[in-house]
């Protein structure tokens, strides 16, 4: 059953993609589990934390048909990577912020780039699951499907294992420099 599972990963192109997708999935998780750390931090308010997530979640849910219909008008490939340079600014500007003010960092910019990020995966997320098929032959998509969920889970869990290291040992501004840098991942496969 893996054995079949990794039969996508013998394609390169997939391959590359699928560790980059990899690397910067845990970029967001590491940079979600900071960033919720710091809201809290900064300001002690249950109401804020809960409005980042929304705020990081809801362009998603209203913007991911309009994302849909651009992969299938548009170069998806060009899409992606304009997705992932909008999330790689948004962890930059967030890193430099808490690097030039500390906890000083005013929440509304916090907030502001949430919705940045989730407008980008809205865009983001139609174009990787659309250029999937066109990397594998068709007997291998359920495969490649399988394997995009695998690197998501597995995303999910090592993302936060990392923030809590990074966020220990070298503080958020790390954390948030390190998902930028996990972009470059997707944007050079």
């Amino acid at each position: 059953m893996l054995g079949r599972i990794f039969q996508a990963f013998t394609y390169r192109e997939f391959r590359l993609m699928w560790l980059g997708a990899c690397t910067s999935s845990i970029g967001t998780w590491l940079q979600k589990a900071a960033q919720s750390w710091l809201v809290y931090e900064i300001s002690k308010s249950t109401f804020l934390l809960g409005l980042d997530q929304f705020l990081g979640e809801i362009p998603i849910l209203l913007f991911s048909l309009f994302g849909g219909v651009a992969s299938d008008r548009f170069d998806r490939r060009k899409i992606l990577i304009g997705s992932q340079l909008g999330q790689m600014t948004s962890a930059f500007v967030l890193a430099a912020l808490f690097f030039r003010f500390g906890h000083g960092v005013p929440v509304w910019s916090i907030l502001a780039l949430s919705f940045v990020n989730g407008f980008s995966q809205a865009f983001g997320g139609p174009a990787y699951q659309s250029i999937l098929p066109m990397m594998v032959p068709k007997d291998a998509i359920q495969n490649a499907i399988a394997m995009n969920s695998l690197q998501f889970n597995v995303a999910r869990v090592i993302g936060p294992v990392i923030a809590g290291f990074a966020l220990a040992n070298w503080g958020p501004t790390w954390c948030f420099s390190l998902n930028g840098l996990s972009f470059l991942a997707v944007i050079f496969a």
